[in-house]
């Protein structure tokens, strides 16, 4: 007869195994749910962007896109969620779903937190989606400003942007090498100020640039002078913009809608012919009708006259 201390050492072996055994089905079953279920959803991918306007509104654009017959197509009403990134923790900012054109944008605070590098990073996550799989990107940018000097006055019409960035001791520092592009705000957006309208900026930071005499503005000969550099793999996307009166005066015409053929108003004489002939023939009309009302009316008073 064996000792009881040995059969109770093989009941307490064979139950730990059939844990184990149970333990490591339940896992395979939960993968291969996993697995089911990631393989019903569809590959999705973020681009981000990073803006910061004339106002100093900066923003953040998260464009998702989905697999749509092979091809990767933007897609709405996804749920994004940014976060902020400090001492490697991630802080959730909002979600925001995408519109019609598959952006969703946030609306980002003045005093975002620097890294030791004076850098700032905002991830934008795809995270459990019914319909979509899990993705992520992140932008890692620092800031910069961009001031214009331009005198309104001036003929040769000569504009400097200057580019600063902030340094470690909290002072402007000149960025050189940087491309700023210049354009001219009108009334649905900016058109570029020439074909050549591109600038690095030197060691001072300064690009210079000169507008043509050519560029129409409005009744005063008014315009905007828009600076921007876009999607500098340091800053992203920032903006300037100052008003000048460099430009041609508009002439307004005293009658923009003259009565002509070709004219949507037609000439006088003509308005006047058409309706006498128009209004002829709808008087005879009237006539006939008063006429049969007469008859119907009474006959025989009709018949007499």
């Amino acid at each position: 007869m064996k000792p009881k201390s040995t059969l109770d050492c093989r009941y307490f072996l064979k139950r730990l195994t059939l844990l184990i055994t149970i333990i490591g089905l339940f896992s395979v079953i939960v993968a291969a749910q996993d697995q089911s279920q990631s393989q019903g959803k569809t590959e999705a991918t973020i681009t981000m962007s990073y803006f910061k306007n004339a106002d100093m509104r900066r923003t953040a654009v998260a464009l998702v896109k989905a697999k749509v017959n092979g091809k990767f197509a933007p897609v709405k009403n996804v749920k994004v969620n940014f976060y902020l990134e400090n001492d490697k923790t991630q802080k959730l900012l909002e979600f925001v779903k995408t519109d019609n054109k598959g952006h969703a944008t946030i609306l980002l605070q003045n005093d975002l937190p620097l890294d030791d590098s004076l850098y700032f990073t905002i991830i934008a996550k795809i995270e459990a989606d019914p319909l979509y799989e899990d993705a992520q990107e992140q932008i890692h940018y620092t800031d910069a400003n961009i001031i214009l000097s331009l005198n309104p006055h001036d003929t040769t019409r000569l504009v400097t942007a200057k580019v600063t960035e902030l340094g470690k001791d909290g002072k402007e520092l000149p960025v050189n090498g940087a491309e700023v592009k210049f354009y001219v705000q009108r009334l649905f957006g900016i058109m570029p100020a020439s074909e050549d309208y591109a600038v690095s900026t030197d060691e001072k930071g300064e690009a210079s640039f000169t507008f043509p005499k050519i560029i129409p503005g409005d009744t005063a000969g008014s315009y905007t002078v828009v600076a921007r550099m876009e999607d500098n793999a340091q800053f992203g996307n920032v903006e300037t913009k100052a008003p000048t009166s460099w430009g041609t005066v508009l002439a307004v015409e005293k009658d923009p809608f003259p009565r002509a053929l070709w004219e949507p108003y037609a000439p006088l004489p003509l308005v006047m012919t058409i309706s006498i002939l128009f209004g002829g023939v709808w008087f005879v009309y009237f006539y006939l009708f008063f006429q049969i009302w007469k008859i119907k009316k009474d006959p025989i008073e009709t018949a007499k006259s």
